[in-house]
């Protein structure tokens, strides 16, 4: 019989007995309520004779009263709530990176914090460690920890630091976050670029003693904060140890740091650095984070006045973000280091205001990634550089010792009419077996205007070319497109002797061979016919973007990217091989390659959106 949980409880007799006999009175109390209920039933309407059960049915149950459903309803609501609340702070507590204690003594001023974790966070001990067993003396991960730390001895010892030992000098230090922290000088008024202001915050054992850094130096002692210093023999040096942190850097910096500790200021306080970390992905190996706002003190002087050579280049690239972060990561089959930046900063109120520029246009798919055959080596793209390149010359209008050259330039129509017509451009280079070969694709804002900018070319190199016959010009057909060849068999008789530093002399078989054509929309400029036959000659199912490893070291990348670069690391190695000697081929079989060997590809993504900028590079590897 299914249990019925609106019934009220039924007690047994035997329970009502020795409940009766074991609480003196309660027979009484019962009592009572029992004419108290026979009261109240006499006074309820009779109700009318029902007809008899049938036989083996269970008597009717009576519903509970609405103000006990209620109830209940109530207490379901209200434990659900709690447990919803319970799992939402226990997401986000157990989700949540609190800062590490090393990060707590970084000053908020330090104009550039780099983080090292050598004790392998989160997933990376794992990730790392299937990512080195692409290599020889990694494949057994049990001992792991413990070729790496063998690895960083042989490094140091190979650098001249034969004395040191990473296990016994310098692993006791690195036991947990370890922050490298930049800041900007003392008189950043002054236009110093420097940054020679700086200290390490530590994460060690709890074993290390300052005697290590200081060793064979006359030291001193002071008290800061309760702590012990020591200090130097120069006086400008200074290491402290609070607890398991240890702290090493300029004296001022030092004490820097134990203020921030102290005071609750450090950069773990600051919403830059904590918008910056949470920008990027997963744990890390190890972070860069940039302060714009503390680097921007040295782009000026005590007026204002921007005065450095950096200020300078300011000009040319922008204003300097609140903030960047790189971050480099572990995968399993792959290095991955991220880039993120603040969006750009607006304008303060009453500056002078920049140049005007011109819009980017929207990301789109690639004309020029259907070019690239399935041999490319090398592949670069970037959209919308037509307009990027007529910005970055209004930007340099505003240096005045370019004045002349941008008359010039406007006498011959302007940067519109000089790179205005290009929509995306392009770099194909393409493995020849023995020599490589490579061009330049710039993709017009449509057929006419490639076939037109073609045109003028042709044209121009044909003028050139009357009355001298070191130039010579010829036209092929390949795959359907016209392929125009312009062969200079005497560079010597372009430039003059005089123009040529002195003991500089050209031979006199150099020779150059470069040709051109336009396919659709995209302008081709290749360094000769190989070129030309192996893009033009690309079909669907054909092309770089279809190969596995294309396709493996771009699994990763961004999407809507507007920049994006592709090495053939894999490729590229194995032609150099064809140039080694005998001796060096056997030298590099035994003591290079099988390291080198695992490197397949390399892949350099970019994108800019409201939020900021954002690029990956990612290095792919696989067993060889």
């Amino acid at each position: 019989m299914t249990d019925d949980l609106t019934r009220p409880i039924e007690t047994p007799a035997a329970a009502e007995s020795a409940a009766t006999e074991a609480a003196p009175g309660a027979a009484e109390q019962q009592s009572t309520a029992a004419q108290k209920q026979s009261t109240a039933a006499a006074q309820q309407p009779t109700p009318a004779p029902q007809p008899p059960a049938p036989a083996g049915t269970e008597p009717a149950v009576t519903a509970p009263a609405p103000g006990a459903n209620r109830m209940r309803w109530a207490i379901g609501l209200g434990v659900a709530g709690l447990a919803v609340a319970v799992a939402i702070g226990a997401f986000i507590l157990l989700g949540s990176r609190p800062a590490p204690s090393a990060l707590q003594y970084i000053p908020a001023d330090a104009a550039l914090v780099v983080e090292v974790r050598m004790d392998l966070p989160g997933d990376q001990l794992q990730k790392l460690g299937n990512l080195l067993a692409h290599f020889p003396g990694f494949a057994d991960q049990s001992t792991l920890p413990a070729k790496i730390d063998e690895s960083l001895t042989r490094i140091l010892q190979q650098s001249g630091s034969g004395d040191i030992d990473y296990v016994r000098d310098l692993k006791p230090w690195l036991s947990g976050p370890t922050f490298i922290a930049l800041r900007v000088p003392a008189s950043a008024g002054s236009g110093s670029t420097s940054m020679d202001r700086g200290v390490v915050s530590a994460t060690t054992t709890g074993t290390v003693t300052c005697e290590t850094p200081f060793k064979g130096q006359s030291v001193t002692r002071e008290t800061y904060r309760g702590l012990e210093l020591s200090i130097g023999s120069n006086g400008d040096a200074a290491c402290v140890i609070d607890g398991r942190q240890a702290l090493i850097g300029d004296v001022a910096s030092v004490h820097d740091a134990l203020d921030a500790r102290a005071n609750g200021s450090g950069i773990d306080r600051s919403a830059d650095y904590d918008a910056a970390r949470a920008a990027l992905q997963g744990d890390q190996l190890a972070t860069v984070f940039f302060n714009g706002k503390a680097y921007g003190t040295l782009l000026s002087d005590d007026t204002g006045s921007a005065t450095t050579p950096m200020a300078d280049l300011s000009l040319l690239t922008g204003s300097v973000p609140d903030w960047a972060m790189t971050g480099i990561r572990a995968e399993d089959d792959a290095l991955v280091v991220d880039t993120v930046s603040a969006p750009a900063r607006a304008a303060a109120p009453g500056a002078t205001p920049g140049p005007s520029l011109l819009p980017l246009p929207p990301t789109h798919p690639s004309a020029i990634a259907p070019l690239a055959p399935a041999t490319t080596i090398v592949y670069a793209e970037a959209q919308g550089a037509g307009v990027g390149l007529q910005n970055l010359l209004t930007r340099f209008r505003s240096l005045p010792d370019l004045a002349t050259a941008f008359q010039m330039l406007d006498g011959m129509g302007g940067a519109g009419q000089l790179v205005g017509w290009v929509d995306d451009a392009g770099i194909i280079v393409v493995n020849g077996g023995t020599l490589p070969s490579g061009g330049v694709a710039l993709v017009a804002t449509d057929d006419e205007a490639a076939a037109d900018k073609l045109r003028t070319l042709t044209g121009l190199l044909g003028l050139l070319g009357l009355g001298n016959n070191s130039i010579q010009t010829h036209a092929t057909t390949i795959a359907g497109v016209t392929v125009t060849t312009i062969t200079i068999s005497d560079i010597g008789a372009l430039v003059p002797p005089s123009q040529l530093p002195s003991g500089m002399q050209i031979p006199s078989d150099a020779k150059v061979e470069f040709s051109l054509a336009a396919k659709g929309r995209v302008l081709l400029l290749g360094s000769g016919e190989d070129f030309m036959t192996a893009v033009l000659n690309t079909t669907p199912g054909s092309s770089l973007a279809d190969q596995a490893a294309y396709k493996r070291a771009t699994s990763r990348a961004l999407s809507n990217s507007r920049g994006t670069l592709y090495v053939g690391i894999h490729d590229i190695v194995g032609l150099a091989e064809t140039f080694l000697s005998a001796d060096e081929k056997a030298r590099w079989e035994s003591d290079l390659k099988p390291y080198v060997a695992p490197f397949q590809a390399l892949s350099i993504t970019s994108t800019t959106d409201a939020s900021g900028d954002r690029s990956r590079l990612t290095i792919t590897v696989s067993k060889p």
